[in-house]
């Protein structure tokens, strides 16, 4: 974003770096020490309350123009759709990835082998790939992605030893921390072509990051375990 000036550019900055560290956005003292000092700095002549108001203004477009979301769905193929189709959207992620991707699946199926591929191309190039997997035993369609696993493409697997009924159950792709289809589509034939599914995609980096801290912590708690096999 350009504003003519160096010191108006480095507030801008300032402030957008500062609101993508709190969860919230609520503009007070303590979340943006930074930038209020770089406002006062600048404009001398405002009062506190003033300082306040256009780190505010700022916050505010930054996330307006940052976040978005859209409905996407699964239908019948007979049946036309004004929204995104939900394969189309997760392949359209993933393909476009640059960075990192976090995947999560509950059942698969080989009908999402074109996922499976662009999931190992990735990964060989350099892009680091997460997969979370429930009961990896169960899902006998993913043998060619542990062929494939290396420090870019890393399998985890969840198993619950105290309840059986428990399940990794979210379907979700976080693509660069910033993209998110979330729905209730399997990695399936069905959840992909057959059944009626519904979800969203998410243009957000605070909520990419939310998930991503999510998987993480669970990470850390020994809720899922590496597949190093």
């Amino acid at each position: 974003m350009q504003f003519g000036s160096l010191r108006t550019e480095l507030i801008y900055d300032t402030i957008k770096s500062e609101i993508l560290a709190i969860n919230e956005g609520n503009v007070t003292k303590a979340f943006f020490p930074k930038s209020i000092e770089l406002v006062k700095k600048e404009y001398p002549q405002l009062e506190e309350e003033q300082v306040l108001s256009i780190i505010e203004l700022v916050g505010n477009a930054l996330l307006e123009k940052r976040e978005k979301i859209s409905l996407v769905a699964t239908v019948p193929l007979a049946f036309s759709l004004k929204t995104k189709r939900i394969q189309n959207v997760a392949e359209e992620l993933i393909r476009n990835a640059k960075k990192s991707i976090l995947l999560t699946g509950y059942s698969v199926s080989g009908f999402i082998l074109k996922i499976i591929d662009l999931l190992i191309e990735k990964s060989q190039k350099g892009v680091l790939v997460k997969i979370f997997f429930n009961d990896l035993q169960s899902q006998s369609s993913v043998k060619k992605i542990l062929e494939y696993r290396s420090k870019f493409l890393q399998v985890y697997d969840y198993t619950n030893r105290e309840d059986k009924m428990a399940a990794l159950h979210a379907k979700i792709i976080v693509v660069d921390k910033k993209e998110t289809l979330i729905s209730s589509a399997n990695l399936s034939y069905h959840g992909m072509s057959g059944n009626i599914e519904i979800g969203t995609c998410i243009s957000s980096e605070k909520i990419a990051m939310q998930i991503e801290e999510l998987f993480k912590d669970l990470l850390f708690n020994k809720t899922f375990r590496a597949v190093r096999e």
